[in-house]
């Protein structure tokens, strides 16, 4: 699935990690999207629509900062593991600009 907010960048296939969309910059920097990390975008998207270019132009800032970057969903448990690349989270892009999202996703209030 292509991410359409990434299309400005090539998009390439690594036959290590063909299901995790891989990207290059127009400088040579690589970058993967995990499928969470993109779900986590579109929440923002859905729920901070007001700020979400922000969050794209960091994201871009990010991207131009490091060569090789895999913007992942938990960086505890990423989907994928590569040797001199750095991890991102969506918290690390929103949060420094003030940009929060609240779960409030919890268990039931109605035990026993």
């Amino acid at each position: 699935m292509l991410y359409p907010e990434f299309s400005q960048y090539e998009t390439f296939v690594d036959p290590e990690m063909p299901l995790v969309n891989a990207y290059k910059s127009k400088d040579g920097h690589v970058f993967y999207v995990e499928p969470g990390f993109y779900e986590g975008l579109m929440g923002y998207r859905e729920r901070r629509y007001d700020r979400f270019d922000e969050i794209m132009k960091a994201i871009d800032q990010v991207i131009a900062d490091n060569p090789k970057v895999i913007f992942t969903g938990n960086y505890e448990s990423p989907f994928m593991s590569k040797e001199g690349f750095i991890y991102r989270e969506i918290q690390d892009i929103a949060d420094p600009l003030g940009i929060y999202v609240e779960d409030k996703s919890r268990g039931s209030d109605y035990g026993d």
